[in-house]
């Protein structure tokens, strides 16, 4: 684009040059299809804001005491769109941005300072994808946003040290607290290749996009627990917003 700025500037039209390169090279939102700065169009961003969860870290300990669950917003509206778009509308993007946000609540947050704190040698590890699911979708969007949180937070990421071996029906297919289990039953292994890493890797932060019943964070968890890793955390997007017996 250098070249044609230089043109511009010889002609004298300046102008011209600044209205021409933002049509041929700005990129448009994802969710609105409007010109936008970023990622995201202000307009989209603001509407996914809105769907911040009040309290970062969940003070109910859906997972376990021992095991905090951080989830950023609520799985609904504007936020739940957005996730649908990335994982099915073939945005990918869309997890970048929204990984930004996580980081940025994370390093503000005097609960994840803390936990980050008290445990040392701490790996990242998203919940992986099985292969046929990821060669239709292209992509694991839970990766790409453990890859950008880690990037903008320090931590290290291995995505590599999970891998899912079983094709597993969507969650949302299933009928009843038995049927998940099963659904889910031993659909993680350690790949051989990795069990040197662990020494290294004594300790886990997992990464989903969605936490719903937890049957599916339960399961890695105990995969990696029969590998003598220890899961202290587990980070999300969002969960729903459930009322109040």
């Amino acid at each position: 684009m250098q070249w044609f700025t230089s043109i511009g500037k010889t002609l004298k039209l300046d102008r011209i040059v600044n209205i021409a390169k933002d049509s041929l090279w700005q990129a448009n939102c994802p969710l609105c299809k409007r010109p936008a700065d970023g990622i995201l169009c202000k307009d989209c961003d603001r509407q996914i804001a809105a769907y911040q969860a009040p309290e970062f870290l969940q003070k109910d300990n859906p997972i376990s005491p021992e095991i905090p669950l951080y989830s950023w917003g609520i799985y609904d509206g504007a936020l739940k769109r957005a996730i649908a778009a990335c994982k099915y509308d073939n945005h990918p993007e869309i997890m970048e941005a929204i990984a930004k946000k996580i980081a940025d609540t994370w390093t503000r947050s005097t609960d994840a300072r803390t936990f980050t704190q008290n445990i040392k040698k701490i790996s990242v590890i998203p919940i992986p994808l099985h292969d046929n699911k990821l060669r239709s979708r292209g992509f694991n969007q839970a990766e790409i946003l453990a890859r950008r949180f880690c990037d903008l937070t320090a931590l290290p990421c291995h995505p590599q040290l999970l891998q899912r071996v079983k094709d597993t029906k969507a969650q949302m297919q299933t009928k009843s607290i038995k049927e998940r289990e099963q659904n889910l039953s031993k659909a993680f292994t350690i790949p051989s290749a990795q069990v040197s890493q662990q020494a290294n890797s004594r300790s886990v932060i997992l990464f989903d996009d969605i936490y719903t019943t937890g049957a599916t964070i339960r399961e890695a968890i105990a995969t990696l627990a029969a590998s003598k890793m220890t899961v202290r955390g587990v980070i999300v997007i969002a969960r729903p917003q459930f009322k109040s017996q």
